[in-house]
C-alpha cells in the first residue's frame, strides 16, 4: 500500500519530530487543532459514540482513549466467540463423543483469564474537556496535564498494519495529543517537555473524523437533545437511569444481555481497580470517576 497523506485538508505538522522518543511510525500526520476545527463534510452526530464517551453533561465531559476503548469492546468480542466456539463444538459433539467436553478443558479457563485480567487490570482515566473553564485535562503515567482548550495539540496520522502471509496491509488510522511540559497541573514531574497519548484508533477512516466533529460540537454547543439518547449506555449510572420505566422481565433480559455483550459498563462501576482523579482535580469537579 502507498504511503499516501490522509484525505482531510488540514494543515501538515511536524509535531512527533519533537518526540524524544517515537514508538511507532505513523504517516501522513495532520493538525487538527488549535484551533480545534471540524473535518468537512463529515457527521457530528453522538449516534454510536458510546463506546468513546464515560460521561457528559453541561459541564464536563469524560472522554475514552483509545486503549480504554479497546477494553470496553475486548470483552463482548471474546463473549461471543467462546460462546460460539462451544456451540460448534456442542453440535459436533453430538456425533463425537466427547469433543465438547475437552473443548470445554480447552476454552473455560482461557475464558476465566480473560475475566481475571479485566479484573485486576486497572481501569485508566478518561479525558476531561471541561466546557465551563475551557480546559483539557489529561493523567498520563501518574503526571496530570490542564491543556487550554485553544492551545490543544491534536494530529491525525495513520500506520501500516500487516494483517497475513500473504502481504495483506491495511491502514489503522489514529488521533494523538501532545502533552507539553508546560501545562503540568499535578501529580509526578513530567520526564519529557512532549509526550504523546493515543487518543483513539480505528481501521475506518471517517469514525475518526466523526469521534473528533462531535467532541468539537460538543465543547462549541453543548449537550443537544439527540445526545442523551444516544448517551445511555456510555456508563452504568446513566444505563439503569434508562431502564426505571421498564418491566422487571425487560429490566432482567437487557440486564443479562448487558452483562454478556457489554460486560465493563458494569465492571466499569463496581471495580476497585481504577485510577482516581488527584485531590486538585478532584477539587473542582467533585468526586466524579467514570469510566
Amino acid at each position: 500500500m502507498s504511503d499516501l497523506p490522509l484525505s482531510c485538508d488540514f494543515p501538515k505538522t511536524e509535531l512527533e519530530q519533537q518526540l524524544d522518543i517515537r514508538r511507532f511510525r505513523t504517516f501522513g500526520a495532520r493538525l487538527a487543532s488549535p484551533p480545534a476545527r471540524k473535518v468537512d463534510g463529515i457527521s457530528d452526530s453522538s449516534e454510536d459514540m458510546d463506546h468513546a464517551v464515560a460521561y457528559a453533561d453541561e459541564r464536563f465531559m469524560d472522554v475514552r482513549p483509545a486503549f480504554l476503548t479497546l477494553r470496553r469492546g475486548l470483552l463482548p468480542l471474546i463473549n461471543l466467540f467462546m460462546i460460539f466456539v462451544l456451540f460448534v463444538m456442542w453440535m459436533v459433539g453430538q456425533f463425537y463423543y466427547g469433543v465438547f467436553m475437552a473443548t470445554v478443558a480447552l476454552v473455560v479457563p482461557l475464558w476465566v483469564a480473560f475475566f481475571v485480567y479485566e479484573i485486576f487490570f486497572p481501569l485508566t482515566l478518561p479525558i476531561r474537556i471541561d466546557r465551563k473553564e475551557a480546559f483539557v485535562y489529561v493523567g498520563y503515567r501518574g503526571t496530570f496535564y490542564r491543556i487550554p482548550w485553544e492551545k490543544l495539540e491534536v494530529t491525525f496520522s495513520y500506520s501500516l498494519q500487516y494483517f497475513g502471509s500473504c502481504v495483506m496491509w491495511d491502514r489503522q488510522y489514529y488521533s494523538h495529543l501532545y502533552l507539553r511540559s508546560d501545562f503540568y497541573f499535578c501529580g509526578k514531574k513530567p520526564k519529557r517537555k512532549l509526550q504523546r497519548l493515543r487518543f483513539s484508533s480505528y481501521f475506518k477512516e471517517d469514525h475518526l473524523y466523526r469521534k473528533w466533529n462531535f467532541i468539537v460540537r460538543y465543547f462549541d454547543e453543548g449537550l443537544v437533545r439527540e445526545d442523551r439518547e444516544n448517551l445511555v449506555a456510555a456508563n452504568y449510572d446513566s444505563y439503569v437511569k434508562s431502564m426505571r420505566n421498564k418491566s422487571l422481565f425487560m429490566f432482567v433480559v437487557d440486564y443479562v444481555s448487558v452483562l454478556f455483550l457489554v460486560p465493563t459498563i458494569i465492571w466499569g462501576k463496581f471495580s476497585p481497580f481504577k485510577f482516581k482523579w488527584p485531590e486538585k482535580i478532584e477539587a473542582v469537579f467533585g468526586k466524579n470517576n467514570y469510566y
